[in-house]
């Protein structure tokens, strides 16, 4: 191995751990985590039921339908026990989403946790797991992108909630694409999270047999290695 080589795959090793600190950290301050710090196991418990109870009801309600007396009875719990960890509706429903965008960070460790892959196979595995996703979890962000475009407060929250995501695959494409500028990097960047929320959305709404649907991970692999590796 020449020293060039080593350097890059020392380089890569940093950034990979960077990364992995990174999602370690988004990881414990989820709401399920970080805002049961300190409760007994069955005030844990209740918190936990009630960001479940919350997930459910924002899928089939939306934000406009979710509301304390909805999420308390999804849950089984007291309307007093959701007020009691939840000051108001806006707080629950912030509460709800980071722990829903939680469950993709948990999984983006379990990508880097692939002991040898260089980055543009990882970067490359992301992509097609988003897509493999989204054939269940598209009514989740079909609520989130109609809560974006509630209000300008919304549209803040949620482009906050996406950023931690970004950011990692921003990180991702630099490794895998060390030459480019950083303005070719964040273009990159924009385009695949375009290629899979545009898939995501067709996924939604079908139909279920459409051959091009049927095959969506294998073409979206291949597109977003043409976006990564093209310079134009």
């Amino acid at each position: 191995m020449g020293a060039g080589e080593r350097k890059n795959r020392n380089g890569s090793g940093r950034a990979a751990a960077i990364i992995a600190d990174h999602l370690n950290e988004l990881s414990a301050s989820r709401p399920s985590v970080a805002m049961t710090n300190g409760l007994s196991p069955k005030g844990a418990r209740t918190l936990r039921s009630i960001l479940a109870a919350a997930h459910r009801v924002f899928i089939r309600d939306g934000h406009a339908g979710l509301s304390m007396r909805k999420v308390a009875d999804e849950a089984g719990v007291a309307l007093g026990n959701v007020n009691y960890y939840f000051q108001s509706k806006g707080v629950l429903l912030e509460a709800t989403l980071r722990e829903a965008l939680a469950d993709y960070v948990e999984a983006h460790l379990d990508h880097l946790g692939s002991d040898g892959d260089p980055p543009l196979k990882v970067l490359l595995d992301v992509v097609t797991f988003y897509v493999a996703n989204g054939r269940q979890s598209h009514p989740l962000f079909f609520q989130i992108w109609g809560y974006a475009a509630s209000d300008n407060d919304a549209k803040i929250l949620v482009r906050e909630l996406y950023r931690p995501i970004g950011r990692f695959i921003y990180y991702l494409v630099r490794e895998a694409r060390p030459d480019a500028s950083d303005e070719k990097v964040r273009e990159i960047v924009l385009q695949l999270f375009s290629l899979e929320e545009g898939m995501k959305l067709f996924l939604g709404i079908g139909p279920d047999d459409d051959r091009a649907l049927l095959s969506a991970e294998i073409h979206a692999r291949r597109l977003a290695e043409r976006i990564i590796l093209s310079d134009f």
